[in-house]
Parts: structure tokens; C-alpha cells; sequence
């Protein structure tokens, strides 16, 4: 569940998105946010600079994405007697996220104004030492500290000390801080739950001309200007969402005047705006950017009030079109309701209607949908078209903690999938189509390279998941540190490679010998009914076997998702203890069904 979400007491009416707040109207909208008692997320600020003016703009911008902080503001300059010393406040306090931002002109100050007067050797001492420095410091604070942690990477220098000459330096300056921040995000990447905040980007966006406040800065020591802030505190929010709330999966999309300009119907194939000159170039760039989310993961689906075979042959012989129809997971080209077209849509996706994002440029199927399905998430498409693919990525609602190697491969599982339920249709039997899918399992203990992806699955698995255990990466090392058994399950056929679709996590009950509890058991909705959850928990059993378990205690707590697996505990013999525990005795563990070809490590 999304901890931290706005909740239903009276909140004050908030900006839309895309709308610019001006620093008195974020200072108002937070202290009206505050007054609301809502649960809040407990957000410590860890700054080397003053973050005052940092602090109302995060709460809004966290508000704007349905998220509630409480932020508690570290005492100026603090940032590592607060991270190390274990009496500190920071570490003392129990917190959901804590921020730090540092800039380099604090941290290493003859870093800006002396950059020429360092040699290389000089250089290649600094990147190694703030590497070091940083990588001890979140070391300590993953130990002592729950709390999932966000790091601001270094802004570009506002002025270089070689002016113009600063490109014929080898490095340049501007070049020494990217590659501090490639070691910084290293050192991020080596650790459960500890991300970037792309200050970097940030500062590039909106401009380093605009970036600074000389005279806050000289006065207060509060370097960012009013719209640094802002957009620093948008990346904050943007950033930690995904933490507390699943992003979505699916990006729905009209036709006419979304993917080209007018309406194919009168227009014609070559009549539609779709091209390298204005107007067509808005369409032909909004395409790309529809492809790049695809290409990271979401799925694209087609709901359209048009003749389907015109629409194909668009995607097929348009020159300058870059959709094609295999890029769709799912079509709903016809003249029927598009409420309607977004069930099937979600359906036939087997995924939730919440998952599903709308974007349709007509303002009565927006309203259409938003009355009939007001879980499905619909965006505010602008009149202009030259606000699309602004609006889209503004939006967040495809925001990931990472990439994964499974995200990259999701469109292309779904469309062989699909292969799949067409040989299902062709064969007599479930156990004839199982055997005719020449499956191999591959399972093993979950490692530092497997423990993005399975916390991912973690976070988002809603269907057949027990029990919704929403465990983070270091809350995942901290069970197995523990004691705790988790495992990790891929699957491959003859159509090609699922990638990791399953995790499981048991846990030694501290005070039954023999006795273990399953944590956490779920699966991609992409394999049910392959028997991959048999399998799965019949080498589960033989894990928990090996290691002395003679009892295995299931759990199910039901949620309003989690149907598909209310029956799994019973079908493979777990008997009732209470409403929602069972008891399995591990007598002998049960066999792998026979349509697998297992691969496995030894001492699974």
C-alpha cells in the first residue's frame, strides 16, 4: 500500500503539474499542507548549505504527487556528524527517507577557484578521496539507519576558473565534476536502497544562469535560487515516488490528432500530419518519445475510434511513422466506448485498470473515462500538440527506481506471450501444452545482482503475491543476514526467456525449532497457470529440508488484488491453522513437476 498519500481530510487545491509556483505560494501551500494532519512520510534533510528555503517546495512537490512529507531539517552543515555519530538525531529518529545534498564549493572549495592549479595527479587524489568519503559515510548510515536514502550528484560550476579555456583542459572542469558524479552514482549503485537525485540535470534544465542566488547565498548562505529549489524539490518528489507507489504499466493511447496530426478518416493516409516539417515534426517527436518509454518497459496499447485497417496500414506504410503495430500490446481500433476498450485493454493485458495511463487529445473521452473508471489514471493533454511529449514525461507516472534488464524486455515478453495462447489454443491438453513449452527453470539465492530486480517484483507484484510484502532492498539483505531463505525464479521456452518473474522468502521461526514461515511468495502475472509457483515452492521445501525444517507455515493475507493466489496454500496442501495461517509438515518434499528442465546451483 502507498504510505505517505494524501488523505481525505480537506487539503488545499493544488496547482496542476505543468503550472509554475512562485516561493510565497509554496511557503502559503506548505504551511495549509502542514495544518492538515495527514500521515506523513518522515523525511530528514541533510544539507551543506542552508535548505531552509528547500524545505516548502518539497513539501508541495510531494503533495502534487499525492506523497506527505514531514521533513526535519539536520542543523546547517552537518552532514556527517549526523550520519556517523550513532547518539545523532538523524540516526536516533526513525525516518522513511533521508536527502542529502551536498556541493562541491562547500565540501572542496579550491576545487572551483584553483581548478587550474591542480595537476592530474592532484585530481585523481580528489576523486578518490570523495569517493572514499562518501562510500564510508552511507556505509554507516545503511547500517544504523532503515530509511531509504537520496543523494544530490554535484551542478556544473556556474563559472569555470579557466573561462572559456575551460574545453582545452585535459580534464576540463566541467568534465571533472561528470566524472565525480559517474563515481558518485557508483557508489550509490553499490548499495541496497541509496539513489540519485540528478541535481546535475536539474541545474542544466533550467539553466545555470539561473541557478544561483548570489545574494542569498553571500547573505545566508543559501546558494539556490527560488526556481533552483523548486525544481530541485520536483526531482525529490519524482524520485522517492516510486519507493511508495508502483508506477504504471501501460500507456494508452487515441489515434487522430495524438499520434498525427487530423483525422485519418477524411485526411487519408497522406493527408495526416506526420512528418519532418511542422506541424507533422510535434507528431513524429511525440512518436519517439512514446517508443523510448516502450523501450524501458511500458507497454503501449491502442484505443481508437477508427476503422482498425486503416489505422494498421498507417503504422505499416506511413514513411514517416514510427509506431508500428507490433509495438502494441494490446488493440482496441473500433467504434465502440473507450471505457469499454480500456477494461479489455487491462484485461488482456492481465493487469489492473490503476496501471493504465490515458492520453487522448479530445477533452470528452478524458471526462468519458474519468467518470467511469476513476482509477484509471487519465492526463490533462494540452490543446497544443507541442505540449505532448512535455506533458508525458512531466507526468511521472512511468517514473522507475531503476532499469532492469526484465523492464527493457517486457514489450517483447507480451508479444510472446501471445505466441503462447496461440499454441494453448491449438493443443488438447493443459499437460500437452505445458510439455509442448519446453521450459527450463533457473532458480537460485538472491545476490547483489538479482536484488534490484526481486525487490522490484517486491514492490509491485499485486496478483499472485501471499502476502504483499512490500520489503525494500536493504529490509531484503537485512532477512537474509538473518537467516532467512530467498530465492529468485526465471523462466524460459521455446518463444523465448520470461527473465526473473518469481521470488520467495522464508524465514526461521526464532522460537519453534524446525519450524520455518513463508515471508513472501509471489509471481509475474506473465506465468500463471505454467505451474512455475509448483515449482517454485518445491524447491523452497527441499531449501528448508536440507536445513533441519520440518514444518512449513504458510500465510495469506488477502488483499483486493490478490485473488489469483487465494487458493494456492490449500491446492498444494497446506492445512488451516487460523484464517489466514497453514501448516505444511516437510515429511518429504514434493517432486518438481516434469515439464521443467531445471538449472540450478548445487546447494539449492
Amino acid at each position: 500500500m502507498l504510505r505517505g498519500l494524501l488523505n481525505a481530510m480537506p487539503q488545499p487545491e493544488l496547482p496542476p503539474l505543468a503550472t509554475p509556483i512562485g516561493r510565497a505560494d509554496y511557503l502559503r501551500l506548505a504551511r495549509e499542507l502542514e495544518a492538515c494532519a495527514a500521515p506523513a512520510l518522515k523525511v530528514a534533510v541533510l544539507a551543506s548549505f542552508t535548505a531552509d528555503f528547500l524545505r516548502p517546495c518539497m513539501v508541495v512537490e510531494a503533495a502534487r504527487r499525492q506523497l506527505v512529507f514531514d521533513i526535519w531539517l539536520a542543523p546547517f552543515g552537518q552532514i556527517e556528524q549526523q550520519m556517523v555519530d550513532e547518539r545523532s538525531e538523524l540516526l536516533a529518529t526513525p525516518r522513511d527517507v533521508v536527502l542529502v545534498m551536498v556541493r562541491l564549493e562547500d565540501w572542496l572549495p579550491d576545487l572551483g577557484s584553483r581548478f587550474v592549479s591542480q595537476s592530474p595527479a592532484a585530481l585523481a587524489e580528489v576523486r578518490a578521496g570523495l569517493r572514499e568519503r562518501f562510500n564510508a559515510l552511507f556505509q554507516n548510515l545503511r547500517r544504523h539507519c532503515k530509511a531509504k536514502v537520496l543523494v544530490g550528484n554535484f551542478a556544473a560550476p556556474t563559472w569555470c576558473a579557466a573561462g572559456v579555456a575551460d574545453v582545452s583542459l585535459a580534464p576540463s572542469q566541467m568534465s571533472f565534476v561528470q566524472q565525480l558524479n559517474d563515481d558518485l552514482a557508483a557508489v550509490c549503485r553499490s548499495l541496497p536502497d541509496v539513489l540519485v537525485v540528478d541535481v546535475a540535470r536539474t541545474a542544466c534544465e533550467l539553466g545555470l544562469g539561473r541557478w544561483r542566488d548570489e545574494r542569498l547565498e553571500y547573505l545566508a548562505k543559501a546558494p539556490w535560487s527560488s526556481e533552483a529549489c523548486a525544481a530541485v524539490a520536483m526531482a525529490v518528489a519524482r524520485r522517492a515516488r516510486p519507493w511508495f507507489a508502483a508506477p504504471k504499466k501501460c500507456l494508452v493511447l487515441d489515434m487522430d490528432n495524438t499520434l498525427w496530426g487530423g483525422v485519418l478518416g477524411e485526411a487519408g493516409l497522406d493527408g495526416i500530419a506526420l512528418g519532418p516539417d511542422y506541424p507533422g515534426n510535434v507528431f513524429l517527436d511525440f512518436q519517439q518519445r512514446v517508443l523510448a518509454l516502450r523501450d524501458g518497459g511500458i507497454l503501449l496499447a491502442a484505443a481508437s475510434k477508427n476503422n482498425s485497417t486503416d489505422v494498421e496500414e498507417v503504422l505499416a506504410r506511413h514513411p514517416s511513422c514510427r509506431l508500428k503495430r507490433e509495438h502494441f500490446s494490446a488493440w482496441e481500433v473500433h467504434w465502440e466506448d473507450k471505457a469499454a476498450s480500456l477494461r479489455t485493454i487491462a484485461a488482456t493485458l492481465n493487469i489492473s485498470l490503476d496501471a493504465l495511463v490515458f492520453f487522448d487529445d479530445n477533452p470528452v473521452e478524458r471526462q468519458w473515462v474519468r467518470e467511469q473508471l476513476p482509477m484509471v489514471t487519465v492526463l490533462d493533454v494540452p490543446a497544443s500538440p507541442m505540449g505532448y511529449a512535455r506533458t508525458l514525461a512531466d507526468s511521472g507516472c512511468f517514473d522507475l527506481l531503476a532499469l532492469t534488464a526484465e523492464d527493457r524486455q517486457r514489450a517483447a515478453l507480451y508479444q510472446e506471450e501471445s505466441t503462447r495462447q496461440e499454441l494453448r489454443q491449438q493443443t488438447g491438453s493443459l499437460e500437452e501444452f505445458l510439455q509442448g513449452l519446453q521450459m527450463t527453470l533457473t532458480v537460485g539465492f538472491v545476490d547483489d545482482a538479482t536484488l534490484p530486480r526481486v525487490a522490484q517484483l517486491l514492490g509491485k507484484t499485486n496478483q499472485f503475491n501471499l502476502t504483499t510484502r512490500r520489503h525494500s532492498a536493504a529490509e531484503l539483505q537485512g532477512l537474509v543476514a538473518g537467516g532467512a531463505i530467498a530465492l529468485w525464479a526465471r523462466v524460459k521456452d521455446r518463444f523465448g526467456d520470461n527473465g526473473l518473474i518469481a521470488a520467495a522468502v522464508v524465514v526461521p521461526e526464532p522460537d519453534k525449532a524446525g519450524t520455518w514461515r513463508i515471508d513472501t511468495f509471489l509471481m509475474s502475472c506473465r506465468v500463471i497457470g505454467r505451474g512455475v509457483e509448483t515449482a517454485l515452492l518445491a524447491l523452497l521445501e527441499k531449501c528448508v529440508h536440507s536445513r533441519g525444517g520440518r514444518l512449513l507455515v504458510g500465510e495469506f493475507v488477502p488483499t483486493a488484488k490478490n485473488q489469483p493466489a487465494a487458493g494456492f496454500l490449500p491446492e498444494h496442501g497446506f492445512s488451516p491453522v487460523t484464517d489466514h495461517l497453514w501448516h505444511l509438515p516437510l515429511d518429504q518434499p514434493r517432486a518438481l513437476p516434469a515439464y521443467f528442465i531445471l538449472e540450478s546451483p548445487p546447494d539449492l
